[in-house]
Order: C-alpha cells, then sequence, then structure tokens
C-alpha cells in the first residue's frame, strides 16, 4: 500500500512541476480552461470583493469569464476578462471588466477590478 501511495504522491509532484517549468516564472499564460472550477471560484471572489469594496451600491453578478492568463509568482496571478451584469441601467445589459487577484496557499487578494468595455453581449 504505501509504494502505490508514494508512486502517486511523485506522480502529483511531477505533473505539478512540469505545470509550473511550462510557464516562465513572471510571464503570463494563457488559461487554456476558464470553465476550470478553480478559475469560476477565483472570477466570482473577485465580483464579490468589488461588491464589498462598493458598500454594495450597485451590486454586480458574473455572468462569464471571457479570457483568462496566469502568471507564476509568490503564489499565482490570475489576471481574467468577466463579464459582468447588475441590477441598475447602467450595467442591465452586461459589461465587461478586467481583474487580477492573487492567490497563495489559502488566501486570495484583489489587486484591481476596471470596466473596460460597456454595453457588451
Amino acid at each position: 500500500m504505501k509504494p502505490v501511495t508514494f508512486l502517486v504522491a511523485l506522480t502529483t509532484v511531477a505533473v505539478v512541476l512540469s505545470t509550473v517549468s511550462a510557464s516562465p516564472y513572471g510571464g503570463w499564460q494563457p488559461i487554456e480552461n476558464i470553465h476550470n472550477y478553480r478559475i469560476q471560484e477565483i472570477a466570482k471572489f473577485a465580483v464579490r470583493m468589488h461588491n464589498l469594496e462598493n458598500n454594495f451600491k450597485h451590486p454586480l453578478r458574473l455572468v462569464s469569464i471571457r479570457r483568462g492568463l496566469v502568471q507564476v509568482v509568490d503564489g499565482m496571478n490570475y489576471k481574467l476578462d468577466v463579464m459582468v451584469a447588475g441590477s441598475n441601467s447602467l450595467d442591465s445589459r452586461g459589461s465587461m471588466y478586467r481583474t487580477e487577484v492573487h492567490v497563495t496557499l489559502g488566501t486570495m487578494e484583489l489587486m484591481f477590478f476596471t470596466r473596460i468595455v460597456k454595453g457588451i453581449n
């Protein structure tokens, strides 16, 4: 049983190392699967934090992720272009925002959340 566990752990480490070595430290790389659960959670976190920072005056909700980049640093940076919608007339059709979230073990930090295109469907 222990050799199997060791082999699984070794395989997991090899996969992680090969993923990291494919992304040069500090360089931005495209996220291949923006529909991944983890990427979706990062985008939802960014929208929640934006709403919180703005005292929920005009709360937004995540509609979709359009594009994403990842950067290996001390942790990971995720730059996402997200489509969001709101309840007020300005955002009722949806707006595109660019956000960046820094992720380390167990923590996420919103770096910025900025509108880049208005009224896209």
